[in-house]
């Protein structure tokens, strides 16, 4: 997980990668979120956890979370995003996501919170048994009742909504749950009226249709392609899809989750898929040649000029291939 975890980040911080995943999930592919529209936000969670005696803080970090300004007209809609990335299916992931979440929201409240500062205006003046607060939000007082004093909200305030969702780069189909009702054990049906289900929003390569991959907009679609069919060429991916050359981020994500094996020489306009997969396989077949000639009985001198004639490649090449079945 260590190579998915630190690539799949590094990529997904890209904000027009970020963008086009999300827009994947939530509209259908349609560009709706807008790179540019999107603001890296702190990822540190911090929360007192029930049952913690000691009441120590659990610092808890997702992996990427981004405000996305959602601008109507001349109104502003903000909306977080929080993505999670897993190389192996978590079975506890809608707890987890749950967690985060509601962790979240109530981070917004002990803002909102600590945004109004309490003003002595003496007893109640009004006589309707409520006392008289005031709260400074800049140069502007905003009078509060008692009730929204103590809640940390005043009646009229909303909070930002949270979407997280979850980037799943296995080799095999989600098996595991994908709400909390999943996740409960509940024999009486009757209860689910009182429960609150928390679903998961999944993005899983491996379960997506061959028409869901033309529904991104950056080489994100050709990576989750590669990612489903990992298992067969990748060379017979790359011919069907006639997708010659990615960017570079594009490459080095699918060197760390899918571990191609590639030497990427980048040329102008990003990489080409196609001669990497040339060297790779040019490769294969010098180290079957070397090896059959070292079954032989020849000096590794003649396997050396033997090799270069028929595959015009340098004597420093062989040697660093011979070396490597020596080791």
């Amino acid at each position: 997980m260590g190579s998915i975890d630190t690539e799949g980040k590094k990529y997904m911080s890209n904000n027009a990668i970020f963008a086009d995943a999300f827009n994947y999930l939530l509209y259908d592919g349609e560009e709706v979120i807008k790179a540019d529209r999107l603001k890296e936000v702190d990822t540190t969670e911090i929360t007192v956890p029930y049952g913690n005696n000691a009441r120590l803080p659990v610092q808890k970090y997702r992996d990427l979370l981004k405000l996305w300004n959602a601008k109507e007209d001349d109104n502003a809609i903000y909306v977080l995003l929080g993505s999670e990335l897993q190389g192996h299916v978590h079975y506890g992931m809608p707890v987890k996501n749950g967690l985060y979440d509601m962790i979240g929201y109530s981070k917004q409240v002990e803002e909102s919170r600590r945004s109004y500062k309490r003003k002595e205006k003496g007893n109640d003046p009004s006589g309707d048994g409520e006392a008289e607060l005031i709260a400074e939000e800049g140069v502007l007082k905003i009078k509060l009742t008692s009730d929204e004093f103590l809640s940390g909200l005043r009646k009229g305030d909303k909070l930002i909504p949270i979407i997280t969702a979850v980037i799943y780069l296995g080799d095999t189909p989600w098996d595991g749950p994908r709400s909390l009702f999943e996740m409960l054990d509940v024999s009486d049906e009757r209860l689910y009226r009182f429960l609150n289900d928390y679903k998961l929003n999944l993005i899983s390569p491996v379960d997506m249709s061959e028409n869901d991959f033309v529904k991104f907009h950056t080489d994100l679609g050709f990576a989750m392609k590669v990612i489903k069919h990992q298992e067969k060429d990748v060379d017979e991916v790359i011919r069907e899809t006639n997708h010659r050359k990615i960017d570079r981020d594009t490459a080095f994500f699918l060197n760390g989750t899918v571990n191609l094996g590639l030497e990427y020489v980048e040329k102008e306009g990003g990489i080409d898929m196609c001669t990497s997969m040339d060297r790779k396989y040019k490769e294969k077949e010098v180290t079957g040649a070397i090896e059959a000639y070292r079954d032989c009985d020849i000096t590794d001198n003649e396997i050396i000029e033997k090799v270069i004639k028929k595959y015009d490649v340098t004597k420093e090449y062989v040697l660093e291939l011979l070396s490597l079945q020596k080791a």
